[in-house]
């Protein structure tokens, strides 16, 4: 039996980036940049205006005492040309909408409000600094500056720069694919009491976690504990030279668990089998050639720990991201724990302004996915010890790292 660091680095040391693809800048969202973003512009382009109101040159204001009465030039509105020509006099001022470029002799802009008007004349009574009410070019962003480094998953917030910057395409990394497979004789769509049958609950689970970090998940059904046609799906699989193939069920030591004896029939390297934690200890990884192979037990918790800690490293490292690093958290209550073991815990995490606490729930059994519903991070307790005492700082995770930017609670 290994330990989960032994494991993390058996994992991460045998991930090799996925090739690089360049796709249009909107089809980037949930991707991973494979190298870092310069602007190839500047933004704002041009130096405009951050207000409805009136341009007008500071400097000849300064030199005069109020209430300054000023003639207005004409209209500059949003869109309209730049004026490189146009001159301002000491007593003269440019009507100007938001986002209009600013005439190149004013170099601020008084709110309409605060302006009276007069046919073609306004007046105001207070003095205006140089670079009031003006966005200046390059202001955002400067040409050449970074918007974003390789290894970034693109948001939201990461298109809007994209697009205000006319970066039509960026390079990433391709998606990782992920094959699912589910065994056990016991998996079933219809039962029900007394058929001795259950749902498939996990495997919904991991298809839609899966394709919520930008993975192209498929499905491959349920093998009913046989192990023929197991690896008959196997070799068909590594055939598409899949990135991963992810088992659930049929590795731990009963009669019907056959994963780690019909790997070893296809050659496969196991790398590991057993790891010391809860829940997941029977978890199993392996290499068939360039394909990763993890075999995570059945249970529904077991095998959402599976994919959080140990699948999602892999898939990180092979898109380029760093690893991921947890929070700290002071534990609000007194916890068992299994002597040996690092325990991945279902908890709740609260804030106050100085201080994150987190709450191990009740029913951590890992058949029972009611407490998950009450969780929003995973509490992460150390193998020293058989308890965890009220007030020490322990590790969390987000619940789901893809929830937030990097996971960020």
């Amino acid at each position: 039996m290994i330990l989960f660091p032994d494991a993390i680095h058996q994992i991460i040391s045998t991930a090799s980036p996925v090739p690089e693809e360049q796709v249009a800048y909107e089809r980037s969202l949930g991707r991973v940049l494979s190298s870092k973003i310069l602007s190839p512009e500047a933004l704002p382009p041009f130096t405009n205006s951050a207000m409805d109101g009136f341009a007008v040159s500071s400097r000849h204001i300064a030199s005069q005492s109020g209430p300054f009465r000023m003639r207005v030039n004409g209209i500059i509105a949003a869109g309209d040309a730049v004026r490189e020509h146009c001159e301002t006099g000491p007593n003269e001022c440019w009507e100007i909408m938001t986002g209009a470029v600013v005439p190149p002799d004013c170099d601020a802009v008084i709110k309409v409000e605060e302006t009276t008007r007069e046919g073609d004349t306004i007046q105001f009574s207070r003095l205006v600094r140089a670079g009031e009410n003006i966005r200046k070019a390059g202001e955002d962003f400067q040409m050449g500056k970074e918007v974003s480094d390789g290894g970034t998953r693109v948001y939201p917030e990461h298109l809007m720069s994209f697009a205000a910057l006319g970066i039509n395409s960026v390079s990433v990394y391709r998606k990782p694919t992920v094959a699912v497979v589910s065994t056990g004789a016991e998996l079933t769509s219809d039962a029900g009491p007394g058929t001795g049958k259950i749902r498939n609950s996990t495997a919904p689970y991991l298809l839609s976690e899966l394709n919520a970090l930008g993975v192209d998940a498929r499905f491959l059904g349920v093998i009913a504990d046989d192990p023929k046609a197991f690896l008959s799906l196997m070799e068909t699989e590594l055939g598409r030279n899949v990135d991963v193939i992810l088992s659930t069920g049929a590795v731990s030591m009963g009669r019907y668990d056959f994963v780690a004896p019909a790997l070893r029939d296809l050659g496969a390297e196991i790398l590991f089998h057993k790891v010391a934690i809860r829940p997941g200890k029977p978890l199993l990884f392996a290499k068939l050639g360039k394909t990763a192979f993890f075999g995570v037990p059945g249970n529904p918790v077991s095998t959402a720990v599976g994919l959080r800690f140990f699948v999602e490293p892999y898939l990180r490292s092979l898109q380029g991201l760093s690893p991921e690093r947890p929070y700290r958290a002071v534990l609000e209550n007194d916890t068992k724990k299994p002597l040996g073991l690092r325990c991945f815990f279902k908890a709740e995490v609260s804030h106050t302004q100085t201080l994150r606490t987190v709450k191990i729930l009740r029913g951590q059994e890992s058949f029972r996915v009611a407490p998950c519903l009450a969780s929003n991070c995973w509490a992460v307790l150390p193998e020293d010890g058989d308890s965890v005492v009220n007030g020490s700082e322990i590790d969390i995770y987000p619940l789901h790292s893809w929830s937030s930017k990097e996971g960020i609670l």
